[in-house]
């Protein structure tokens, strides 16, 4: 095994904890629930920081179709953008409910995200509130990174 893939903890989510298994994906609970009823994250199956268009597209498709089922309580739910990401080095992605008495809600209105709406069944894109980087690693071009928005965000 591979030195990264031997100490990554996604690498390591122990097969009774997958919920679901795809060619390129795999799709578990998050370690931590942070007060949500629903919390989901889809990794992907190789160690790689970014995946290619069309594993992307397919990784958007999957949560769409298992967020809808998983999140039917909620009129809206999430797909995050990795900004705090705690395994920035496995490509992965974190779905919720939008709960305002969530322990992340506050980190929920500051990350990028797809805002999906269960009645109306549509997608737009949550623009965080504020985000502060540091000065001495700022985003890169083509890492999935986020950009700060002089916008303010609102979650509906």
């Amino acid at each position: 095994m591979e030195p990264d893939k031997a100490i990554c903890p996604l690498c390591n989510i122990p097969t009774d904890e997958v919920i679901q298994e795809f060619q390129r994906f795999r799709l578990c609970r998050t370690k931590t629930m942070k007060g949500h009823r629903e919390r989901l994250m889809l990794y992907s199956t190789d160690h790689v920081k970014n995946v290619d268009e069309q594993s992307l597209g397919e990784a958007y498709l999957l949560l769409m179709i298992i967020g809808t089922r998983a999140f039917s309580y909620a009129t809206n739910w999430a797909v995050f953008e990795p900004a705090y990401a705690t395994v920035p080095e496995h490509w992965h992605r974190v779905a919720s409910d939008l709960d305002p008495s969530s322990q992340d809600y506050n980190q929920i209105l500051k990350t990028p995200r797809l805002i999906i709406d269960n009645e109306k069944m549509t997608v737009n894109r949550g623009i965080p509130e504020k985000i502060e980087h540091s000065s001495e690693l700022p985003p890169s071009k083509g890492t999935n990174a986020a950009r700060p928005s002089a916008t303010a965000g609102s979650m509906k």
